[in-house]
């Protein structure tokens, strides 16, 4: 819908199917428009153009894209903060082969004329945590 915040307002109002269901409206102006293209110089007429194209856009629920970024992003950051449980017998298959491609790497860098410790130093913490986690 485009109209005056009121006129919006209003016809909200008239929606009884919207009671305790949470929405988002986005709200744009001719200053809005104005200040996100301020290097445009838009004239009035410009402006009304745009606002009545945002209108056709969205009338219909406009582009679902940014709103999967969001999820997406609020998904990967749930993956990231997620705690998993593990056999121990996995757990102790996994580091018995990052334990061979570390001695792999490491000769690599020996070779390389580099230091195995310094190449290797985050792996061999994190190698180190994940006994201490198995041996408690």
């Amino acid at each position: 819908m485009i109209g005056t915040p009121r006129e919006i307002a209003l016809e909200m109002f008239k929606c009884s199917d919207l009671d305790g269901e949470k929405c988002v409206f986005a709200c744009w102006s001719g200053a809005d428009i104005r200040s996100i293209c301020f290097d445009a110089d838009l004239s009035d007429e410009d402006v009304g153009l745009v606002l009545e194209r945002l209108h056709a856009h969205f009338e219909c629920g406009g582009d679902v894209g940014p709103i999967r970024g969001i999820v997406d992003d609020l998904l990967d950051d749930k993956r990231a903060l997620r705690t998993v449980t593990i056999p121990a017998t996995s757990l102790e298959v996994v580091m018995q082969l990052a334990g061979r491609e570390m001695q792999r790497i490491a000769v690599c860098a020996e070779d390389g004329g580099g230091d195995a410790d310094d190449t290797l130093k985050e792996e061999n913490n994190v190698m180190l945590s994940l006994r201490a986690a198995l041996d408690a």
